[in-house]
């Protein structure tokens, strides 16, 4: 086999798939990688990077005793965004201790770096296409209906 061909169809979800499966990893991130699974690449990577620096910073905010400060705020801006991934990873990782959070949301983020980094490597040398978990789905979706416009 060529290394295009393994390159082209090479399934970059595989750390992730690899991860889900783990039975001796936790079960939270394990979790967080089965969320994860099909998720367009840089979207993932930058929806938990985000979600990574406000628990880092409402971790900080607790230590200091400060209710309202950086963490809380950027929590707050995540939630009413409601991104549909990032709400996805927030209700795994929301009941969690603080510092267990950032210590798996760390965890996530690197593997996630690795996985678009793979595909970045591939694209120089042959045309990657990275199918998300969406696009291979039949329509109508329940997400697709309940959107605000749908019942128009």
């Amino acid at each position: 086999m060529h290394i295009n061909d393994a390159l082209r169809d090479f399934d970059y979800d595989l750390a992730l798939r690899d991860a889900f499966e783990d039975r001796k990893l936790s079960h939270s991130r394990r979790m967080l990688a089965g969320a994860s699974i099909g998720i367009d690449l840089a979207t993932a990577y930058y929806s938990v990077a985000q979600l990574l620096e406000a628990f880092a910073d409402l971790e900080i905010d607790q230590r200091k005793g400060e209710r309202f400060g950086a963490g809380y705020l950027a929590v707050e801006d995540i939630l009413k965004d409601g991104s549909p991934f990032q709400m996805r990873i927030w209700h795994l990782v929301s009941d969690l201790h603080l510092s267990q959070a950032v210590v798996d949301l760390s965890w996530l983020k690197a593997i996630l770096y690795a996985r678009g980094s793979m595909a970045k490597a591939a694209a120089k040398h042959v045309q990657v296409r990275y199918f998300t978990a969406a696009e291979t789905v039949e329509s109508p979706t329940a997400a697709e209906l309940m959107k605000a416009d749908a019942f128009r």
